[in-house]
């Protein structure tokens, strides 16, 4: 009778890599068709080897085979019985399963997993062998073993296949399974009281290469291996190492389209998004994630989030540089739940051709708001935003998103609204650009550093243009060809600062301008885009400096025609509350609650009424 309930025998913490799950046969026992009179048993052997005890526990399966008493299992019972154990016990968490099967538990195991395999493909990339002892695929010599027992039904089970529609249905539905594992097989070799329990035909049927001898073993002592030299043992251990190490010691992720030289893969960026492939070389299903990133410029999908991807399948990582990268090489590590990472080399051996990528985004993103704003039939809907700037700015900042199109739409989605907002800031739409960038607020904690430093170039370009919208500077600087400021100053003296709309010097191009002032036309349109629009066209166009302040100026009149001409220059906010004037942009860092309170003093116009921002 068999009293041992199913359970963990060795199990790490933490737990090791590969499940190995023992079943008994018939009149077996949990623990103990597997150890021998001296007490050693596969359990301990397997913990005590210095190649697999790393990486395996052992779980032992049971179930009731009673000789005298009643209250068997049958096959199908007891294959019943296994499942409803494997998902509590844990067993079902491995990336590698491999069941092992004496006798009658052999069944068990094949009935199992002919019910499941085909129902969840996730269990099936996890089991990769089956190692079976004796299994009577056949039948076995249960007229014999009558003889020597008594009263139990799964006997019937164990009829020749001829007379056995048990043995038949389960080699019917064994056969149609899409995938099924590796069936490694070991027969007896001696008999039990002049009966050979198990022939080799019936060992063997369904096995995948050359089944193995026990030699001098017989269908019980079979499983009983006294040493870990034992012929058993050696042929356990022998297809762990063979057919399952290699999955969870190997590298099964592979990048197909990046060069490799020993552990580290290059991938050649000529564009400022490219994809490429991830394949899972291996059975297992398995989880990989992006680390160790070398730049803030650099931004590979899917991130520092764990992926699933199946095994034997391909999936799409995303490589792209922000329009602020000005490096040749850059580097990230891919990671995966296996003992193994690679690490990438991302090359940019031209950051020309990358900065006319990004130029080539640019100028789709310009054409694409111009076509908007231009179009007849959006008429109705931008009367109807103008009276609500935010709302404005947020149906720009998706027109832009869907400019962009295929270049970032293997991204997600969190990441795609950072490369738009990257883009629009560097063409100086900087409220759209700060609409943009709320829509990257699930973003990926990875890239999060990214994202709060675009939100600081934003409040930079947001306090400047306020500056410049009041009239109030004290001090401004020339271009010079380069963009920067040009003015000596003495030491110990701060630097100017540069507070002209001004556009980066690889936006610098014919083509670049063209698209750009063809949307400042129709910005000029709409009442409430006239102030973007006159400092897209100052940070477009070389103007002198007096001329760009004019039309900067001209516009900030536009916005207040009440306000007498000898006012004007009064009516904004001290810089430093420039922030508090412009609602769609995100603060970079939470302030108390006193400041959250504050409020800019009210603005009023010579009539004492107040003014609207």
């Amino acid at each position: 009778m068999n009293s041992e309930d199913p359970g963990w025998v060795e199990r790490a913490d933490p737990r090791h890599r590969i499940a190995v799950v023992f079943v008994h046969g018939i009149f077996g026992s949990t623990r103990g068709t597997w150890t021998g009179g001296q007490g050693e048993s596969f359990f301990r052997l397997l913990k005590s080897d210095t190649r697999l005890g790393p990486q395996v526990d052992s779980y032992a399966f049971g179930f009731s085979s009673n000789i005298m008493t009643d209250g068997s299992l049958d096959i199908r019972e007891a294959a019943n019985k296994l499942q409803s154990y494997l998902l509590p016990s844990g067993v079902l968490d491995y990336p590698a399963i491999v069941f092992v099967g004496h006798s009658m538990g052999g069944l068990v195991i094949m009935r199992y997993l002919a019910n499941n395999l085909d129902k969840a493909p996730e269990l099936a990339e996890k089991v990769p062998l089956i190692v079976l002892f004796s299994a009577p695929m056949e039948g076995a010599q249960v007229a014999q073993l009558a003889d020597l027992v008594a009263r139990n039904p799964a006997l019937s089970h164990l009829r020749p296949v001829d007379s056995n529609d048990v043995l038949k249905q389960l080699s019917d539905d064994w056969a149609s399974l899409a995938v099924k594992p590796r069936v490694s097989c070991a027969y007896e070799t001696a008999d039990v009281s002049g009966v050979r329990i198990v022939q080799w035909g019936s060992a063997t049927r369904v096995c995948a290469g050359r089944p193995v001898a026990i030699d001098n073993a017989d269908h019980i002592s079979l499983v009983k291996p006294d040493r870990a030299t034992h012929p058993a043992y050696m042929f356990l251990s022998g297809q762990l190492i063979e057919h399952v190490l290699p999955l969870q010691m190997g590298v099964p992720l592979e990048l197909p389209d990046f060069q490799r030289d020993k552990n580290v893969y290059t991938f050649t960026l000529a564009a400022p998004e490219e994809n490429a492939r991830l394949m899972n070389t291996g059975r297992a299903r398995m989880k990989y994630w992006i680390a160790e990133k070398s730049s803030r410029a650099l931004l590979v999908s899917p991130g520092a989030s764990p992926q699933p991807i199946n095994g034997h399948s391909t999936e799409t990582l995303t490589v792209a540089l922000r329009v602020d990268a000005d490096e040749n090489t850059y580097a990230f590590t891919l990671k995966s739940d296996l003992p193994s990472e690679q690490r990438v080399r991302v090359l940019v051996p031209d950051l020309s051709r990358l900065r006319m990528g990004h130029q080539r985004n640019a100028i789709k993103v310009m054409a694409g708001l111009a076509q908007y704003l231009s179009d007849p039939a959006n008429a109705e809907q931008i009367a109807a935003l103008q009276r609500d700037p935010g709302q404005m700015n947020g149906q720009l900042a998706t027109v832009a998103h869907a400019a962009l199109g295929e270049p970032i739409k293997r991204l997600p989605s969190a990441e795609q609204w950072l490369l738009t907002a990257d883009l629009l800031a560097a063409a100086n739409l900087t409220h759209v650009a700060s609409a943009a960038l709320l829509h990257s607020a699930g973003i990926d904690a990875f890239y999060q550093p990214a994202a709060n430093e675009l939100r600081s170039k934003l409040l930079a370009q947001v306090n400047a243009q306020l500056l410049l919208r009041s009239g109030s500077v004290n001090v401004l600087y020339e271009r010079t060809p380069d963009g920067y400021p040009d003015k000596p100053r003495s030491a110990g003296q701060a630097p100017p600062v540069l507070l002209m709309p001004a556009i980066p010097a690889w936006l610098d191009t014919e083509a670049y301008s063209k698209s750009s002032l063809q949307l400042v036309r129709s910005m000029e349109q709409v009442d409430s885009l006239r102030q973007d629009a006159a400092s897209l066209k100052v940070a477009t166009v070389k103007m002198p400096l007096d001329a760009a302040l004019g039309v900067i100026l001209q516009a900030e009149r536009e916005r207040f025609p009440q306000v007498p001409a000898a006012q004007r220059r009064h009516f904004e906010p001290p810089a430093a509350k420039a922030e508090q004037w412009h609602p769609s942009l995100p603060e970079l860092e939470p302030r108390d609650k006193a400041k959250k309170m504050e409020k800019p003093e009210p603005r009023t116009s010579p009539g004492n009424a107040p003014l609207s921002r």
